[in-house]
């Protein structure tokens, strides 16, 4: 090998390695880079790694999101982690650490899938702020990946919509081979899609973030890009390097990062008002079973109240049959035997456990050995389960038969 190759082969080595502060000069950046960073109002920054294209939006606090303006979401300076958990987690997460992240991609999965457009939000004094960064070739996804990382650190709580199944997983995947790091490192992760799906999938059952963002918040998108189209009009940037159609894809992104902040703040406001924000009864339902499973009867039984007024004295048999069980655990019978009693007429599914209960109320409680046998009849004849509860329902109505002959013999 001659002394020059050498010496160039040395060269390229040290500009692979060199520190991240330093960055190459701007006359290697591609010209059509350029012109994508003006036509989506941008700027490109490089580094050791190559060069990508980075943008901010600012939305003020009068910014209109469907009915709501982004001043009017709480801005309490803290949101009770409870809001986005299963359970009743205690603490609080601030505001101003928590940085709202969604990835637009090459495809849904398989090798060699990039993240090739990152965008993250977070709050910026009354303002909210989105900064995308956006990949302008393959070779550069090490120069993105490089300035990325500093968006998150110890102190930062991520808030994603799936990106515990998609977009992590991907971003930790793509840091490691890349070499740039390890893991990514935050003080927490909130999924909003669980949190979104458990309050109201009930009503809407398509909890896609378009979908929720419709129909809580009346935010219609205007020629939005399906989802799926996505990895194509990025392929066709690579290919004819026309920006034009990427202007698109910026603004979807966008719209997903407002939509999660504006998510998270009307899920916080209705766990920190007790369902005050909820107007539906279905809505209100859902989250009785959230208090439910975090074993506040107490105030599943308040949210009842609402929920019967809201259903105008007509709710599904499956909700009147899980309220009077939450009536049943604090002990008041009178209202769970009502809600029992109403549902015994129906021919449900919930009519045969209505009927259940009613025939172990009648016989243990009320000692009405009568009303007891006729209530576990019927709930035989309604059984849905066929062979599996039978034995259970005949030894029930034997020892009935034999407490209500026993009664009739004495008296």
């Amino acid at each position: 090998m001659s002394s020059r190759n050498l010496h160039e082969r040395l060269d390229r080595f040290q500009n692979q390695t060199a520190r991240p502060g330093k960055s190459p000069p701007s006359a290697g950046v591609p010209q059509h880079y350029r012109g994508m960073a003006l036509s989506l109002g941008g700027e490109i920054r490089s580094n050791f790694a190559g060069a990508y294209c980075l943008t901010r939006t600012v939305y003020p606090a009068d910014y209109r999101y469907g009915r709501l303006r982004l001043g009017e979401v709480n801005r309490s300076t803290a949101w009770p982690l409870s809001a986005f958990t299963v359970f009743d987690e205690p603490g609080t997460v601030d505001l101003s650490s928590l940085l709202f992240l969604d990835t637009e991609t090459t495809g849904l999965g398989g090798v060699g899938v990039m993240a090739f457009l990152v965008g993250c939000g977070s709050l910026v004094g009354d303002c909210f702020e989105v900064r995308q960064y956006l990949m302008p070739d393959y070779s550069d996804e090490t120069a993105m990946l490089e300035d990325l990382q500093k968006e998150w650190g110890g102190d930062k709580t991520l808030v994603t919509y799936n990106g515990a199944a998609f977009d992590l997983p991907l971003l930790r995947g793509r840091l490691i081979v890349n070499r740039v790091a390890r893991d990514i490192t935050t003080a927490g992760h909130i999924d909003l899609l669980h949190a979104a799906r458990r309050l109201f999938r009930r009503r809407l059952s398509d909890c896609t973030l378009t979908n929720v963002e419709r129909e809580l918040f009346s935010f219609h998108r205007d020629n939005d890009i399906p989802g799926y189209l996505i990895p194509s009009v990025y392929f066709g940037w690579l290919s004819d390097q026309n920006p034009d159609s990427m202007v698109g894809v910026m603004e979807h992104n966008r719209f997903d990062i407002l939509s999660l902040y504006f998510l998270a703040g009307h899920l916080a406001r209705i766990f920190l008002t007790d369902g005050e924000a909820l107007g539906e009864a279905e809505d209100l339902h859902s989250l009785a079973r959230v208090f439910g499973r975090r074993k506040n009867n107490e105030q599943v039984n308040k949210l009842y109240r609402r929920i019967e007024h809201l259903g105008n004295g007509s709710l599904p048999d499956d909700v009147v049959l899980y309220h009077s069980l939450a009536f049943k655990r604090v002990g008041d019978l009178t209202e769970a035997v009502g809600l029992w009693q109403e549902l015994s007429k129906s021919s449900s599914k919930e009519s045969y456990w209505a009927n259940l209960e009613l025939a172990k109320f009648f016989e243990h409680k009320a000692r009405d050995f009568a009303r007891a046998f006729h209530h576990a009849k019927l709930a035989e004849r309604l059984s849905p389960y066929g062979r599996s509860h039978a034995p259970g329902l005949s030894r029930r109505l034997q020892r009935i038969s034999s407490k209500l002959t026993r009664s009739q013999n004495i008296s």
